[in-house]
């Protein structure tokens, strides 16, 4: 009780500290703390603060970014376009949807959802691989495809929504793992990374199958890869000027922020995936995009900036993870 009761204290005057900060700094006229790039907006201290792990405030921090969302969305004439309501899962019970997003998370987000509906048996956590197809026929029972908009309306209006988020430059390299090698239904990524080296002269060989391969193909624009839902922005799939989301979580945060969506659907960690389903962290995928060109890291994050600056307005403490990822100076 003392513990806690101490805690209290330190919360009260932290956020008392911060609202005279802010108080002041706002009637001063001044909009950011430092300079250069070590500035530091409001928005990003209040979310530095609001953020901290060891007394994380869940309400704080989904209306810090809410009002980041609104305010970057102002302007927007955003209209929810496909694939939003595939990929939109929703639960009339608790009155919660989460849009799930490839490569974010997402088996471990729709198993957990579909084997507390009973749409899928328990036995599917405990086993390395998983059955698409079965997954594909549970998704389509309870996303907002085909559903009446009447239906459709509800849920964007009244309903809890999540988003799990995720770096996409990460995001990126984990679909190239995932899609290149061991997936015969997206053979057509190698045979096209295979197809372009020789159109330019260079051996076509399987050796050839590399993430530098695959960013050449990647900078080629093809128009199948980039319309692929693991590699189309987050933003436009999930579209979040469209729906506004209570809370978006970190893929680098999940082991947290899931437990936020399982307690809305009331489940407990026996329908979690066991950790082994981890994804790596951002310092594991640092390597691949040692493999490139300045040019080409530089084309990648010019093709993401506006997903890279989306993702730091929700998560200020993760700005500018982008430059020790592809080791360029670029600003957003």
């Amino acid at each position: 009780m003392i513990a806690r009761s101490r805690r209290c204290y330190i919360y009260v005057a932290c956020t008392l500290l911060l609202t005279m900060v802010v108080y002041a700094l706002f009637h001063s006229g001044i909009n950011q703390v430092g300079t250069g790039e070590q500035a530091l907006s409001l928005a990003e201290l209040s979310g530095a603060l609001l953020g901290h792990e060891e007394e994380f405030d869940l309400e704080a921090v989904s209306k810090f970014q809410r009002e980041q969302v609104d305010a970057y969305c102002r302007n927007s004439n955003d209209t929810g376009a496909w694939p939003l309501d595939r990929l939109m899962i929703w639960n009339k019970e608790n009155k919660t949807a989460f849009c799930y997003v490839p490569k974010g998370g997402c088996i471990s987000l729709l198993l957990m959802f579909m084997t507390k509906k009973g749409y899928m048996p328990m036995s599917v956590l405990e086993k390395k691989g998983y059955d698409w197809s079965a997954i594909e026929a549970a998704i389509s029972r309870t996303n907002l495809e085909a559903k009446s908009q009447s239906l459709k309306k509800e849920v964007i209006d009244n309903y809890y929504k999540f988003i799990m988020y995720r770096n996409p430059l990460d995001r990126l390299v984990s679909a190239y793992k995932d899609k290149t090698f061991n997936n015969s239904y997206y053979s057509w990524i190698k045979d096209g990374i295979l197809s372009l080296k020789k159109r330019k002269g260079g051996a076509s060989s399987s050796t050839e199958v590399n993430f530098l391969g695959f960013v050449e193909y990647f900078l080629s624009r093809p128009d199948k890869l980039l319309s692929d839902i693991h590699f189309l922005p987050i933003q436009r799939l999930c579209h979040p000027c469209y729906v506004r989301y209570d809370y978006y979580g970190n893929f680098d945060s999940f082991e947290r922020d899931v437990h936020i969506l399982m307690d809305r659907f009331g489940a407990s960690d026996e329908y979690l995936r066991p950790s082994y389903y981890s994804n790596a962290s951002t310092t594991h995928y640092e390597d691949y995009y040692k493999l490139l060109s300045e040019d080409q890291r530089r084309s990648i994050f010019n093709y993401y900036k506006e997903e890279l600056e989306f993702y730091y307005l929700l998560f200020p403490k993760e700005r500018g993870i982008h430059k020790s990822i592809l080791n360029i100076s670029d600003d957003i």
